[in-house]
């Protein structure tokens, strides 16, 4: 009987611990699961830990606007949190610390999180990123975004610039991880690569021109030289030895010898400078 009492004296204790920590843990367990964000509008992705969240400072979106933007966003939040941040203040930060500040502040300093930007103040575009978006969204896939909804802000439709900007990083993400899905992505235009291509395709265009030319004038001062080495009127060693020979029958008439010399061409030295415009963390003007 007395290992029973013991017994029951244990489960009893056992008991109470667990009365009294059990809330503590799962007020912990909540806290860490589901991060709080005030009265942002956000979404919370528990699968992932991963959360979508707007910061419309400058009252570009109406709260439908919002709603709507949030389900475009949320995709994202299987890979990484994301955030849209507005903002129409002035600051001593670049564009790209401010946004980077802001990320920061909403999901911490080294968290995979991606934010994107439309500064009123600046009249900026940018895309800050961390984690494995950096991954993702490189400075030429950023700018390629941001350039391409420029256009749209530039009308003053903000939901249409923000929509649109998540609408494309959903589809470079699932093309990173080569998802396919039934719905159809958008495309992501990209027109900095076409005009990359361009001009590349325009200086191989004038080397092949370049490389014809100095073959083909090779080849006819060859020619020449073979004309000239095979004639016994001309020759430029036996020229000097004509112009002796008068001289020493003084011969009374003036005779003007003219000495020719065959060139190998000019030429011309032409130095390319190139600059390179590279946005911190990927950004576009509007």
């Amino acid at each position: 009987m007395r290992i029973d009492r013991r017994l029951i004296s244990v489960l009893l204790l056992a008991i109470l611990i667990a009365i009294v920590f059990l809330p503590c843990a799962t007020v912990t367990a909540q806290a860490d699961s589901e991060p709080s964000f005030g009265d942002l509008p956000s979404r919370y992705n528990s699968e992932t830990g991963f959360s979508a969240v707007i910061a419309d400072e400058a009252d570009l979106l109406t709260a439908d606007e919002e709603s709507k933007l949030l389900e475009k966003m949320v995709p994202l939040t299987t890979y990484a949190n994301i955030a849209v941040y507005t903002v129409d203040t002035p600051t001593k930060l670049q564009d790209y610390e401010r946004a980077r500040e802001k990320r920061a502040e909403l999901f911490g300093t080294d968290a995979d999180a991606a934010i994107f930007m439309v500064d009123m103040y600046l009249r900026r575009i940018i895309i800050q990123r961390r984690g494995n978006m950096e991954t993702y969204f490189n400075n030429s896939r950023a700018n390629n975004i941001t350039n391409n909804v420029a256009s749209i802000a530039k009308k003053g439709d903000y939901y249409k610039t923000c929509a649109t900007a998540m609408d494309q990083m959903l589809t470079v993400v699932l093309d990173r991880n080569n998802v396919k899905t039934d719905e159809p992505r958008p495309a992501v235009p990209r027109p900095m690569m076409y005009l990359s291509n361009g001009v590349i395709a325009l200086m191989l265009g004038a080397l092949i021109s370049y490389l014809v030319a100095v073959i083909t004038s090779s080849t006819v001062r060859r020619s020449a030289s073979k004309k000239v080495n095979s004639s016994e009127t001309i020759s430029m060693i036996e020229e000097p030895l004509q112009v002796t020979v008068l001289s020493s029958v003084k011969v009374g008439e003036r005779s003007v010898t003219h000495s020719s010399s065959d060139s190998g061409g000019s030429s011309c030295g032409s130095s390319c400078s190139s600059s390179s415009c590279g946005s911190s963390c990927g950004g576009s003007s509007f």
